[in-house]
């Protein structure tokens, strides 16, 4: 007698995701769809939320969760929308969380409350340049780095680990950590208040003076004093203190080449680099008048003696950056189009009338200075043979200079 076989039965047993229709199916049974959860949030909150253990390992194979430390995650498509900025500050927050699990609680952590607050118990706090992106400062080129800790358990060691999976790098340096270099960070992120506890501002310039070339380093420490909310005196304090520690004579050097009153990465990147090669500290956003007192232009950077002006030229100078755009790719290349015409010929203009007062003129763009700062500092030299401050007809007006620098003479301001 054969064995009549049977129709399968629909089970809901086993769910699995299904990603691109965003709930829940059980071998094509529709099934419900992710519970309420954080934009950030952990194991244990994702199983309080119903979730079986089966489910989240399913979402972390199908890329439905990012797992952004062990046992933190946040779902794919949330991350993907954050800027990069906003990526390193979740990398941080899960960090800090990870650290307050119990598996892990034993190592000095954190303890992360459901309102997004994460604070720190034994001295870990986030520091360097994850602690810049807290501040909202200027970065390097390269971007954040990894995710950077100071631990202020002088007993434990500093620790790296590396690339596993989809989580990111993480730094752990060991330092002392009094209480004034500590302070709590506020920020948004995709609605969502978190505060973290990070090293003070002052703390953070010294820091990255230290460990970042002279360059980086100077271009975030003017950042944070345009910001207004540390002093130049502030940061010395806290760099006098670490007269002992790793990198602090880099720290000491850069100090000084210090200037809030430029007004970009680059600004800042391009004058520090071509000094260190040689070329004298530009005055920075200097304004020239014709002999009739008229404004003709406000330059960023200024040298004196041969009456040149040096321009930094990156996107934002010509409004690429801000002019919106249409959906259409045609459309929209042709509007982008125009209006680099447009703003090259004002540019031009500018140019002509710069050159018109008797000065003479050098620039540059951000991958210029990046990969040839010595052809840029080639062209500032043969720019500055050809300059005569005697034939310069115009008027200068320099922005009011920081204590700490020294005095230029015709300053105006």
């Amino acid at each position: 007698m054969g064995v009549r076989s049977r129709a399968p039965i629909p089970c809901t047993n086993w769910p699995v995701d299904n990603c691109r229709e965003g709930h829940i199916c059980g071998h094509g049974c529709p099934m419900r769809g992710d519970p309420a959860l954080p934009l950030i949030f952990t194991r244990h909150q994702a199983l309080a939320a119903g979730l079986s253990r089966h489910q989240i390992a399913q979402r972390v194979r199908t890329r439905a969760w990012r797992p952004l430390r062990r046992a933190v995650y946040i779902e794919e498509r949330r991350y993907a929308a954050l800027s990069e900025r906003d990526q390193h500050l979740t990398a941080v927050i899960a960090t800090l969380m990870a650290r307050a699990d119990g598996a892990v609680a034993s190592q000095g952590g954190v303890v992360a409350s459901q309102g997004g607050a994460v604070a720190s118990q034994r001295g870990v706090v986030a520091s360097h340049l994850s602690a810049a992106v807290a501040y909202g400062w200027v970065l390097p080129l390269a971007g954040t780095g990894p995710v950077t800790l100071t631990d202020g358990n002088l007993d434990s060691p500093t620790r790296h680990a590396y690339l596993l999976g989809r989580e990111q790098d993480l730094t752990i340096q060991v330092a002392s950590l009094p209480t004034s270099d500590v302070s709590t960070c506020g920020m948004d992120l995709a609605g969502t208040r978190w505060e973290v506890q990070t090293t003070s501002r002052a703390r953070t310039v010294a820091d990255n003076l230290r460990h970042l070339p002279n360059a980086d380093g100077v271009a975030l420490a003017d950042s944070a004093l345009r910001q207004g909310r540390v002093s130049y005196e502030q940061i010395a304090a806290v760099l006098e203190r670490q007269g002992c520690w790793p990198y602090a004579e880099r720290g000491r050097r850069a100090l000084p080449l210090v200037d809030p009153r430029r007004e970009s990465w680059l600004e800042s990147f391009s004058f520090v680099t071509l000094h260190q090669l040689g070329l004298p500290m530009p005055e920075p956003q200097v304004s020239l008048f014709d002999a009739q007192g008229r404004f003709v232009a406000r330059v960023d950077g200024w040298l004196e003696d041969e009456a040149l002006a040096l321009e930094s030229d990156g996107r934002a100078k010509y409004f690429l950056d801000e002019h919106p755009l249409p959906a259409d790719v045609e459309v929209a290349a042709d509007e982008l189009l125009t209006v680099a015409q447009r703003r090259l010929m004002k540019e031009k203009e500018r140019r002509d009338r710069i050159v018109d007062l008797g000065a003479e003129l050098a620039r540059w763009g951000t991958h210029e200075m990046v990969r040839s700062p010595r052809a840029v500092l080639a062209r500032i030299a043969a720019a500055r043979c050809r300059g005569d401050a005697g034939r310069f007809a115009g008027r200068t007006a320099y922005l009011p200079a920081p204590d700490w620098l020294m005095p230029t003479r015709r300053r105006v301001g």
